[in-house]
């Protein structure tokens, strides 16, 4: 296995095939030719060029905002990119297409890096491509793209490299990667002056995490924000209320008034819809019985599971599933 992308050493320009899938966070695209179009200027000269593929001549991002493609994936005879950076967003395991699959398996082949930001991260690993790898994903999608591929090796960074392999868990965190990749090809100087054309404070690195409250410098944050993390990485089992409190240095009693001044709810009924939240989407993105989905959401009863699903969602998670409803 490769321990770094190439380095651009006699290369004098990299081509990068942008791909963008159904519903993409339109945020993205703009970060990576940004960051391009910023190197082109330090350099004086083109040492990138870029072009934006999608599966249809037109697509809609998760905003509505509708971009043109230069080309779709049905017209990428004689497209030789040295880097791929497929771009997904909301729904993003319903779009991983076989075309794309093909096209990426191929570029492999051919040596090119391939990667992908946010919901992308689903085509590189249907196409077998992140087996063994570290991939960065984002942390609301780790529990079913962890069932879905389980050997793939998940990082919570906010973007991982491994090889020719550059993922990235979405959001701003492109621009991370992105300048991760410039300094790769074309060293540290190069992607300091980017940032600084970008107005950036701090270059983050890989091994940054994606939320605040993972850190442990964010470990005096605010109460709450605490809590909800804890209860979101305690998913199965789940902590009892009494336990959140002891970790956050509070009564129970202060706790539940933090949520029910701020949610209008108790602590545990908040819990309860992170749970059924986190079932609805292991239902929506992976095959798991629906019994064993209640016990990884930490119900013991897939009876109580059932109803207190049903009540929340008006289906039962059956037949949600079945009919497909998001």
């Amino acid at each position: 296995m490769e321990s770094s992308a190439p380095s651009a050493s006699g290369k004098g320009r990299w081509r990068v095939a942008i791909v963008l899938l159904p519903r993409f966070t339109l945020l993205v695209p703009g970060c990576i030719v940004d960051a391009l179009r910023l190197a082109n200027r330090v350099e004086g000269r083109e040492v990138y060029s870029w072009s934006v593929l999608a599966l249809e001549p037109t697509v809609a991002s998760s905003s509505h905002v509708v971009v043109n493609a230069d080309r779709t994936v049905d017209d990428v005879a004689g497209l030789a990119p040295d880097v791929v950076i497929v771009c997904g967003g909301l729904e993003g395991h319903r779009h991983v297409d076989r075309r794309v699959i093909a096209w990426l398996r191929d570029l492999d082949v051919r040596g090119a890096i391939l990667g992908a930001v946010s919901t992308g991260v689903w085509s590189l690993a249907q196409a077998g491509l992140l087996d063994g790898r570290r991939c960065a994903v984002h942390w609301d999608d780790i529990p079913s793209f962890s069932v879905r591929f389980p050997l793939v090796d998940v990082q919570r960074e906010i973007f991982a490299q491994d090889g020719r392999r550059l993922t990235c868990s979405g959001g701003a965190a492109a621009i991370d990667m992105m300048l991760h990749l410039l300094r790769m090809q074309h060293g540290a100087a190069l992607a300091d002056d980017v940032a600084e054309l970008l107005v950036l404070g701090r270059i983050r690195t890989g091994a940054d995490k994606q939320r605040r409250f993972d850190d442990s410098r964010e470990a005096g944050g605010r109460p709450l924000r605490r809590a909800i993390a804890l209860m979101r990485d305690h998913v199965e089992p789940p902590l009892a209320i009494e336990a959140v409190a002891a970790r956050l240095g509070m009564s129970t009693r202060r706790l539940a008034r933090l949520f029910t001044q701020t949610f209008e709810m108790p602590p545990k009924r908040y819990y309860d819809l992170i749970r059924l939240h986190r079932a609805r989407k292991l239902l929506d993105e992976t095959d798991l019985p629906v019994s064993e989905v209640a016990m990884r959401c930490g119900y013991g009863s897939a009876t109580q599971f059932s109803a207190r699903f049903r009540e929340i969602f008006g289906l039962p998670p059956g037949r949600l599933r079945r009919e497909g409803v998001s």
